[in-house]
């Protein structure tokens, strides 16, 4: 039986895709908390990246393309000021649900991720492909089109900045507990 073009295209697609699914759901996962669910947001990805397919030159850049998309639709949906609103409330909303026995982590991880939504796009980026996905920083580059040396400074650089955030906020967690809170609730 013979296949068509576009189920050799889909074939393809996902050999490339499916070493990389695990990573970038946490990814999705840790940027869309209140938002939407990680595996629609994903889903929206994946559907993009495949009808793009045939047009991506170099295949190895599939998943700085996806994550492009996904920053897209995330930054596109947070233009609105009520859309903002709701999704504060609804990440407020998760966190508690998620952390019913700890309500004392609900304000100090909604802190933290306030303080992340300060972060700019390419530090807050690069540290949640590292600290969530687990991304190597050669990946990472990459991913940011950017040098290795320069993917360092933005990772520093954000954490440096979410030390001095957090460290006003006078709450003993330090930012290494913060981060391991923040992805053991996203995994």
């Amino acid at each position: 039986m013979s296949t068509t073009k576009a189920e050799q295209q889909q074939s393809e697609f996902l050999d490339w895709y499916r070493p990389l699914h695990a990573q970038f759901l946490r990814y999705c996962d840790s940027r869309c908390i209140g938002l939407d669910s990680a595996e629609d947001l994903v889903q929206d990805a994946i559907l993009s990246a495949l009808e793009s397919w045939d047009k991506l030159k170099d295949k190895d850049k599939l998943l700085a393309y996806m994550i492009g998309i996904v920053n897209n639709q995330l930054r596109n949906r947070l233009r609105s000021k009520a859309v903002h609103q709701r999704y504060l409330e609804n990440r407020r909303r998760q966190l508690t649900d998620r952390l019913e026995s700890k309500p004392e982590l609900v304000l100090d991880l909604e802190y933290f991720l306030n303080a992340m939504d300060d972060l700019p796009e390419a530090q807050r980026e690069a540290l949640l492909l590292q600290a969530v996905s687990g991304f190597s920083i050669e990946r990472i580059a990459k991913i940011q089109q950017a040098s290795p040396a320069a993917v360092k400074t933005r990772i520093s650089r954000a954490r440096k900045q979410l030390r001095q955030l957090v460290a006003t906020d006078s709450q003993p967690t330090s930012l290494n507990q913060r981060l391991l809170t923040f992805c053991s609730i996203l995994l």
